[in-house]
């Protein structure tokens, strides 16, 4: 019979489990756990309350629990949760809790005037052990633990055994709480296709930024563009770096990241994930609950609570270098967990960091010159005041900045990691703010939820126009040019959420959202000293000046037909208003101009709506395994042009539908968990640029239809003690289904069958770990990962440009190994082991088309942590 252990700690670094004894057991705590799956209850009950609990999975994960909610001792808040399920609880020792039917329980009176009372003190014997019927193995033995952590990964292996015998057994994966419904709940209980990426995993192996992860996640893309933008794709729902509005939504704690349109919104951060709890990745359109953008998926960054438990911290340094680097990079973070009191905590975390550079500037002569500097900060402040109301606040501040971008040029005389800009080319700086409110709360069964959120990204960066502007240099005397764009977008969201239970089987949630968001890219063509970097002169300002709104209600339900069966449904309406402003002053010896100078755009405002849904049906095989369909849709906003005669003044959202059908869960008494889905996506209406034929002035419209279809495979096992493996494999038949239309000979030339841009149709990735217990708390660790991505196809060209960019397939071996002693762990990496030259973008989809971007080449560190 599968068993299950729900294990928590009531301060995982500077305390160990907390015994059970008299005085702990009348010690009366806040609690508000509300009505959910008794199995994730007791689990939130456990790690609040320090303590073991022991339960058979089959009978506890298919019940649910109207909750427990007040002032109450861990024996009191124990009742609540059982309340009407049928089962009771008994002590096995001093810190461990039995959860057993009614039947079965001790029973100290033999009146039978109802079930038994469990017990409130714990046993006189502190052995630890109660005895079976064959009377040779202590109870506790027989089980396995699986530990509850707020970050835990998909790739995560169990804890370790307590004895020798143990050792040489297989141990259960560990269980993975996201919260990708805006609720918690089991990874396998997620009708979604989802990955959750381990944060402390990504900074212990220096794979801080989004490029050195992308690889990681079946179906997620990154395409760099210029000016040190970055394009994210899902499934391959996009058409490539600066091509219309952004198709993957960015949230951070629930709060929407960034821009909605194309104006800013490629302008995508690189959260270092030193404070971070996890990342989720939902896969397929999510509408439904996240709104805009979310075409192709979602990006989920969860930042790490403040706990009232206890006091912990840590403190991480390192250092690394690079395949032709200059000089070595660095980094250190250090966060701090402080509670107040039992109703108040605050968390604080910091990092500074530099990543090393590798590319060389022939022209100046200047060595690793895209060397990056980054810093940060993360605060948090928690008040739970009672069980029924709690108020977070959150702050996360980033900066990083670089002197030129990661890409190379083709020329005479430069090397295979040169490239020759002028001084100043390339240079940027990227800051993010993220600012966010939650309130929740209860009326009387209805959980309220409120969530207000503020967050700005700013991006300043230069590009290198000289060879296009030969003008520069009998106007202004100097022979360099620098197009220099400030990004900048301001977000305000509100989100109000109701969610409560009916008839014990119908969970529901009720919302309503609001944003306003103004993004602006002002841009200055400047004449520059090439060496100096100095502006003498400005030929062109140029500010795009655009604002968003969305006003929303959604809905979203789940049905619980019988214990096995149930079905979930969403649904979403949106109005969009969306206004625009531009106009160009400077010199009207500029090439470029759309006009005589000052040149005035007509400013333009224009509202519609979009709506999405959802559905999905799921039966569950056995506690920890389902099947699951999938209906869902999926949109981005639409956006302006420049009003000009032939072309339209705007154009529409487009929409994604996907269908599918998958398994999840986890196999032969939980060594092994399965992910796996079958899935089409039907992209209509799909935003693209066209010329008018007359003029060529290039628009957007909505032209063209493209279908997504493949299979993913994911797969993770501790098949031996100390041993976890993971992996996946997918197959993405991404292709036009309906043509562009080519009226001008500068249209992009897409026809039925095409593939889409930058997507590979095969590829996949594979980890292990192997940890060796040697004495005490010592435990060495070895570990490595394969990553191969197949070949790929650039953007689409015109009939009378050159054939589409080929992209080869490529593999990747990234390997660790350290050591963790206690609070101590120390790990060494290596990155891109084979050192590996891999082309991500370049040439004809780029800007200069003599430049390229490669993946990092290899790079070799050390990470220390220390916890407290």
């Amino acid at each position: 019979m599968r068993m299950s252990v729900a294990v928590a700690v009531a301060c995982l670094i500077l305390v160990g489990l907390s015994g059970a004894d008299e005085s702990q057991a009348a010690i009366k705590k806040h609690t508000n756990i509300p009505a959910e799956d008794l199995g994730l209850a007791l689990q939130t009950l456990a790690k609040d309350r320090g303590f073991q609990l022991v339960y058979e999975s089959n009978e506890v994960k298919s019940l649910r629990t109207q909750g427990a909610s007040g002032d109450l001792t861990p024996q009191e808040a124990l009742t609540q949760i059982l309340k009407g399920t049928g089962l009771t609880y008994r002590y096995l020792n001093d810190n461990g809790v039995s959860i057993v039917q009614i039947n079965d329980a001790p029973t100290p009176n033999t009146s039978g005037a109802g079930p038994a009372t469990p017990s409130v003190q714990p046993p006189t014997s502190t052995d630890g052990d109660t005895k079976t019927e064959e009377g040779k193995k202590g109870f506790l033995d027989r089980f396995r633990l699986a530990q509850v952590d707020q970050g835990t990964s998909s790739s995560s292996s169990s804890v370790e055994k307590t004895d020798q015998a143990s050792q040489k057994k297989p141990e259960q994966l560990e269980e993975v709480i996201v919260t990708a419904q805006k609720k918690q709940e089991r990874l396998e209980d997620v009708p979604i296709p989802i990955s959750v990426i381990n944060t402390q995993q990504l900074t212990q192996n220096d794979q801080i930024l989004l490029r050195d992860y992308i690889d990681t996640v079946p179906g997620l893309n990154l395409t760099p563009g210029i000016q040190n933008q970055q394009t994210p794709s899902i499934r391959g729902i996009g058409i490539g770096a600066g091509a219309g509005n952004p198709s993957v939504a960015i949230v951070i704690d629930d709060v929407p990241f960034g821009g909605t349109t194309g104006w800013t919104g490629d302008v995508v951060p690189d959260i270092d994930p030193g404070d971070l709890a996890r990342i989720e990745v939902l896969r397929g359109p999510q509408g439904t609950l996240y709104g805009a953008a979310s075409l192709g998926g979602l990006l989920r960054y969860v930042t790490t609570d403040p706990s009232t438990d206890a006091a912990a911290g840590t403190v991480e340094a390192g250092t690394s270098g690079v395949t032709n680097g200059a000089e070595p990079g660095y980094n250190f973070r250090a966060s701090a967990n402080v509670p107040v009191n039992d109703t108040l905590a605050f968390r604080i975390s910091g990092y500074e960091r530099q990543d090393p550079g590798y590319i060389d500037n022939a022209t100046l002569n200047i060595k690793g010159i895209n060397e990056a500097q980054a810093y940060g900060s993360h605060f948090a402040a928690l008040w739970r005041p009672d069980s029924d109301f709690s108020v977070k606040l959150s702050a996360l501040f980033q900066d990083i900045r670089a002197d030129a971008p990661s890409e190379v040029n083709t020329g005479p005389g430069l090397g295979q990691w040169d490239q020759n800009y002028i001084a100043g080319a390339g240079k940027y700086d990227k800051t993010i703010q993220a600012y966010s409110a939650v309130i929740k709360g209860k009326l009387g069964a209805i959980d309220v939820t409120s969530l207000t959120g503020y967050n700005k990204v700013q991006a300043n960066d230069a590009l290198d126009f000289s060879a296009d502007l030969p003008q520069t240099l009998p106007v202004f005397g100097v022979s360099g040019s620098l197009i220099r764009t400030l990004h900048l977008t301001e977000r305000w969201t509100q989100e109000l959420r109701l969610s409560g239970t009916l008839w014990q089987r119908f969970d529901w949630m009720v919302g309503g959202f609001y944003t306003h968001e103004k993004d602006d890219a002002i841009q200055r063509i400047t004449a520059t000293n090439p060496v100096s970097g100095q502006d003498v002169g400005i030929f062109l300002y140029n500010p795009y000046l655009a604002t968003y709104g969305e006003s929303a209600g959604f809905l979203n339900g789940t049905y619980r037909i019988t214990d096995r069966l149930d079905v979930q449904i969403g649904s979403r309406e949106s109005r969009i208003s969306q206004g625009f402003d531009e106009y160009q002053t400077g010199l009207n010896s500029y090439p470029y101009a759309a006009g005589p100078l000052p040149y005035y755009y007509p400013q333009q405002q224009f509202d519609t709506s979009a709506y999405t849904y959802s559905a999905s049906p799921q039966f569950k095989l056995s506690p920890d395994l389902m099947v699951y369909a999938r209906a869902a849709s999926g949109y981005r906003a639409g956006g302006f042009n420049n009003i000009s005669p032939g072309i339209p003044q705007q154009y529409y959202p487009d929409k994604t539908e996907e269908y599918a059908i998958g398994i999840k869960g986890d196999l032969l008494n939980r060594y092994l968990s399965i992910d796996a889905d079958v899935y089409r996506i039907n992209w209509k209406n799909i935003q693209v640029t066209l010329n008018d034929p007359v003029t060529f002035t290039g628009y957007e419209t909505n032209a063209g239809e493209a279908k997504s279809e493949g299979i993913e495979l994911s797969l993770r096992s501790a098949p031996l003690s100390g041993l976890s493996l993971s992996g996946w494999i997918s197959y993405d038949h991404a292709v036009m289904t309906q043509a562009f239309p080519s009226a001008s000979p500068y249209d992009p030339a897409a026809s039925v069958g095409d593939r889409l841009p930058y997507v590979s149709r095969v590829s996949g990735y594979v980890s292990a770990e192997q940890s060796f217990h040697v004495i005490n708390e010592v435990t060495p660790f070895v570990g490595g990962s394969l990553s191969y991505v197949g070949d790929r196809e650039g953007q689409f060209q015109s009939v009378s440009a050159p054939a589409r960019l080929e992209l080869p397939g490529y593999a990747k071996i990234d390997l660790h190994a350290g050591i963790h002693e206690a609070s101590w762990t120390v790990n060494l990496f290596a990155n891109n082991v084979a050192n590996r030259r891999a082309l991500l973008t370049g040439g004809q989809d780029y800007f200069p088309s003599t430049a390229f971007v490669y993946i990092q080449p290899r790079a070799i560190g050390v990470n220390v942590l220390k916890t407290f």
